[in-house]
């Protein structure tokens, strides 16, 4: 195995694991937001929301839910949801380190540059 092989497959493996840890964290942020709204079913809105990867089924919920008023989250529902959130955010950015040099190297690797 060459360097750009090492390089690929170690940034693939973060690319995976930041993509997995995201659609956990936002599934778990569409079921807070679905049960504080009065929405049957949050665990499976949550599940529809991670549908695709055209992000079809997280339009689909956003406009579904502009029926439901949300009431006042709780102490807990509050504290939980900003720390999925930032749980969020921290594997948005593991996704974007793995992926950047996961391009990067395939680029160099297929000869494209």
């Amino acid at each position: 195995m060459n360097n750009y092989q090492v390089i690929m497959v170690v940034s693939g493996a973060v690319f995976l694991m930041g993509a997995l840890l995201l659609n956990y964290n936002l599934y778990q942020l569409v079921a807070i937001d679905a049960r504080a709204r009065g929405m049957k079913h949050p665990r499976l809105w949550g599940a529809l929301s991670l549908s695709d990867g055209h992000g079809t089924g997280l339009v689909t919920y956003l406009l579904f839910r502009r029926k439901y008023a949300r009431r006042t989250l709780t102490q807990q529902e509050s504290l939980e949801f900003s720390l999925y959130k930032k749980k969020a955010q921290l594997s948005l950015i593991i996704f974007l380190v793995g992926a950047v040099p996961l391009i990067v190297t395939g680029i160099y690797y297929l000869g494209l540059n």
